[in-house]
């Protein structure tokens, strides 16, 4: 038997070692695609040798798992064409949102489906879908076209799988552990860069959440508590409990934060226009306080950016390429700003110019505190730009209607989207106001021109809404600052900070309040612009205020990542156990949509719906089936139905483009129509 297995053995090994060459050789091809150019791969294999060798080794490991079939060569080709495959999306999806290709993705196909046609041409979609479709095929007929080997020992090859899995295991762990392998101090594009694809892509598939840190106790927790407690005021606040503003010590204004889709200021890019796509900011930035905030994303990835200014959290402890809108935050309220602000009187409302079900915002919006959510499914006046994206302008008076809809004060997130990418290389006609006079190798002029100017007109929506806050006669601190650079090739050494992690932020107010900038990371904007304010409330708040300034950036970093595992996955000791935070009753929409009453005329088959605050995305229900609506005004619908009645069921729904239906009014009341 020992002989037997022996033998199996021996022969796995002499069958199966040419793969490496093989290996090698799909792991060369998948690195020239995924560095982009031979330059950059050459730099790769000379600079990380060992993390080549441990991509062709990760890539040798998936070969063997062909050994477990009879169809054995069959499942190799397959398994070298999947490998290919991927390096390929992985180049396309570098192009277009510069973050690489991560098994999180998966995650975010239904988001994905909704801008394909921003990013690709029908031609390109068709071929895209039917060349998925022929490789899936392709694949299953290889294999099951492929001639089946004689007798073999499976469980001699599983033997063999397994214990190579377990060498390829503790080999990743060792480059974590004693090599150059660092993933929270290294961003996913240079970890990409650095340590390979299928190094990167395999990582991410386990890598999720925050790790338990080695130093995690109840102990460390507690002391971390003393160190930012506050003997006048408690470390954490009830949401629910409510103090008035006159009984505190702080300053309470109206807060608006505004997220810039890809903004960032031009003027820092080694570029020259023929004049200043964005004057108003320029302006600003030249007589009001700010600084560069490190982001976490590049190119796409605007919901993490928002994860971090509104949590205070650090996204480099999380999965690789982890996006929270879409694991712990699904069922698990967070501490924010927007919590934090509750106890002061304040409302929370987010605005955002695009699909409300996009990062799933409608519904992870609860989780963070957000009283209401104003998706463009609750916006009448949209106007679209070439690409499709709602213009930013209808932001200006959603903001003024959610603090007009309040009584006390109001904090108001506020993400924009017009400058969205992806940015065409061909003129766009009303995109040539500005043109680039010179502009770094690696960045097309035509798409720079192009962003630029849809980057002016972001630039006009910032003026109108501050002429609007000068105006106002509330106290208001606005918040302005971009989610991420644009994905246009842009390299650190072509900006002056040198970072492509680094956006532009501006803080301004209309009531004289003196203000400090300076360089932040964007985890730490919020308590930096609160604590301006005197506004201690909440643990990541406070200890981004009071301890993060008093200790050294290794220690500060580390006992950050201590909170942030207790507050989401650990025993939750910071809120002596038990998170005071749970999801609020998230409402659509500054003010409600009613649906007051109906009328029917039968020789038309043609009902009309009365109400308020209708929008063109709102349609008519009779008795839970939707009927296609023609938007008259915000208190008119109209659409064809058959046979309603008195006694049918007939109410407004909202909905998205793509049919998922985000809310819905009470029933109406049928009326005669008036002679």
């Amino acid at each position: 038997m020992a002989s037997n297995r022996t033998k199996s053995l021996g022969r796995i090994v002499r069958e199966n070692w040419y793969m490496l060459a093989v290996s090698l050789a799909v792991s060369l091809a998948v690195e020239a695609l995924n560095h982009r150019s031979l330059a950059k791969l050459g730099a790769f294999l000379t600079q990380h040798p060992w993390m080549f060798l441990l991509n062709v080794w990760i890539i040798f490991n998936t070969f063997l798992f062909a050994e477990l079939f009879r169809r054995r060569r069959g499942a190799r080709w397959a398994i070298g064409i999947l490998w290919i495959a991927l390096g390929v999306v992985n180049h396309i999806v570098q192009r277009t949102r510069v973050l690489p290709l991560t098994t999180r993705d998966v995650l975010l196909i239904p988001d994905g489906m909704r801008m394909i046609t921003v990013y690709f041409t029908w031609y390109e979609i068709v071929g895209i879908f039917g060349g998925g479709a022929l490789l899936i095929a392709g694949l299953i007929l290889l294999v099951l076209k492929s001639r089946p080997r004689g007798p073999f020992n499976r469980m001699a090859s599983l033997s063999v799988f397994c214990l190579v899995t377990a060498l390829t295991l503790a080999g990743c762990k060792a480059t974590e552990e004693f090599g150059p392998v660092d993933w929270e101090k290294t961003s996913l594009v240079d970890a990409y860069q650095s340590y390979g694809f299928a190094y990167g892509f395999t990582y991410t598939f386990a890598d999720f959440g925050i790790n338990r840190p080695s130093d995690y106790s109840e102990k460390m927790v507690e002391e971390i508590a003393e160190d930012i407690s506050d003997a006048d005021a408690p470390l954490v606040v009830e949401p629910e409990a409510t103090a008035e503003p006159e009984e505190t010590a702080v300053l309470t204004p109206n807060v608006i934060f505004v997220q810039l889709e890809s903004f960032f200021n031009v003027n820092e890019l080694a570029a020259e226009y023929s004049q200043d796509p964005i004057p108003v900011f320029s302006e600003l930035a030249r007589t009001w306080p700010g600084g560069h905030v490190k982001v976490p994303s590049v190119g796409g990835g605007t919901a993490n950016t928002e994860f971090e200014v509104l949590s205070g959290m650090n996204l480099d402890y999380f999965g690789a390429g982890e996006f929270p809108y879409n694991t712990i935050l699904k069922d698990t309220a967070c501490e924010t700003i927007c919590f934090n602000l509750k106890p002061l009187g304040y409302t929370a409302t987010a605005i955002h110019n695009y699909t409300g079900t996009f990062y799933g915002r409608n519904t992870v919006y609860a989780q963070l505190g957000f009283d209401c959510f104003v998706p463009q499914e609750y916006m009448n006046g949209l106007t679209y730009n070439a690409l499709g994206w709602a213009r930013d302008g209808v932001l200006t008076g959603e903001i003024f209607k959610a603090m007009e809809a309040t009584e006390g004060r109001d904090f108001v997130f506020t993400v924009t989207v017009q400058s969205h990418g992806k940015y065409p290389a061909e003129p766009v006609e009303g995109l040539d106001g500005i043109d680039v006079l010179s502009c770094p190798e690696t960045v097309d002029p035509g798409m720079l021109k192009n962003f630029v100017n849809e980057l002016s007109e972001v630039d006009a929506f910032l003026g109108e809404l501050i002429a609007h806050l000068e105006a106002w006669d509330e106290p208001v601190v606005l918040v302005l600052y971009g989610d991420h650079l644009p994905a246009l090739g842009i390299e650190d050494g072509d900006l002056q900070t040198d970072d492509i992690y680094q956006t532009s932020y501006v803080l301004w107010n209309n009531f004289g309040l003196s203000m400090e900038g300076g360089d932040l990371q964007a985890f730490q904007l919020s308590s930096h612009v609160l604590g301006q304010l005197g506004i201690e409330n909440g643990v990541l708040n406070r200890f981004h205020q009071h301890f993060g300034p008093d200790c050294e950036e290794e220690e500060y970093i580390a006992f950050l990542r201590v909170l942030e595992y207790d507050m989401l996955y650990g025993e939750h000791v910071i809120y002596e156990g038990e998170s005071p935070y749970a999801p609020t009753d998230l409402r659509l929409g500054s003010a409600p949509i009613v649906c007051e009453y109906y009328t029917y005329d039968p020789a038309t088959a043609t009902i009309s719906v009365y109400g308020e605050n209708f929008t063109t995305y709102s349609d008519i229900l009779v008795d839970g089936e939707r009927k296609n609506a023609v938007f008259a005004d915000e208190t008119r619908l109209i659409a064809r139905a058959n046979g309603v009645t008195g006694d049918s069921e007939v109410c407004v729904g909202q909905f998205t483009r793509e049919g998922e239906e985000l809310g819905r009014t009470g029933f109406g009341k049928m009326r005669e129509i008036s002679p």
